[in-house]
């Protein structure tokens, strides 16, 4: 466990040593609020952190003074604490523009250079909150296709299978949001748009009901029950 030493305000650790210990040459505060405060240390290098991850480390903002001691340890501890902070608040920001599936988040955060160990840690923090839900993201997503096209449950089960999701969470989240009767008057739509377009053959309306992902007892019923002229 941490403890400052009296008197020059070092942070130790059981097994540090002076070497272990780089000494503060200065603390500014940046941000509208202050809310981020760089540290300038004796090496030369400098980072951000927050007055959380400086209370994780048993750190007062009063203690950031200088030549106030740091353990290398703790420093590596600082480091890490803010670049997760980071990734955290960009997927939080990703995720208010946007609703996400763990697999487009995790490509996002990939692609603006975040390495995988803290993207993974991101990913799991944000499910366990509560921000991140696959199966909420399909049924967006199905609210939003089915509002604009007509389509059967194999399409919309690989459309979701492209986004990412994993077969089961796609196929049980279709499965409970495409009723049988939804899916029913999507292919009588479906039927109705592609005649209103010139296509009167059977063969063809079968083979493009068939595209649209609906079954091939379902088309039969379909075609059975709206007979041409009758849609």
């Amino acid at each position: 466990m941490n403890a400052r030493s009296m008197g020059r305000g070092v942070l130790e650790e059981d097994s540090s040593s002076p070497s272990d210990n780089l000494k503060l040459v200065q603390a500014e505060r940046k941000g509208t609020a202050g809310e981020r405060i760089k540290l300038q240390l004796s090496d030369g290098s400098c980072f951000f952190v927050s007055e959380q991850d400086l209370r994780n480390e048993n750190i007062s903002p009063l203690d950031l003074i200088p030549d106030f001691t740091i353990t290398k340890a703790a420093i590596r501890r600082l480091q890490d604490g803010w670049l997760r902070r980071q990734v955290q608040e960009k997927a939080l920001s990703l995720l208010a523009r946007a609703p996400h599936s763990t697999f487009s988040l995790r490509m996002k955060l990939f692609k603006r250079g975040y390495d995988s160990p803290r993207i993974e840690q991101t990913l799991s923090w944000l499910t366990e909150k509560g921000y991140l839900d696959d199966s909420s993201f399909a049924e967006s997503w199905l609210r939003s296709r089915i509002d604009r096209r007509a389509e059967g449950r194999a399409v919309l089960v690989a459309g979701l299978l492209r986004k990412g999701l994993t077969r089961e969470v796609a196929e049980r989240v279709v499965k409970g949001f495409v009723t049988a009767r939804l899916e029913h008057e999507n292919a009588v739509k479906a039927l109705d748009k592609m005649r209103r377009q010139g296509v009167t053959d059977q063969d063809k309306l079968m083979k493009k009901l068939r595209s649209r992902g609906f079954s091939f007892p379902l088309i039969r019923q379909v075609l059975q029950d709206n007979p041409k002229g009758s849609t």
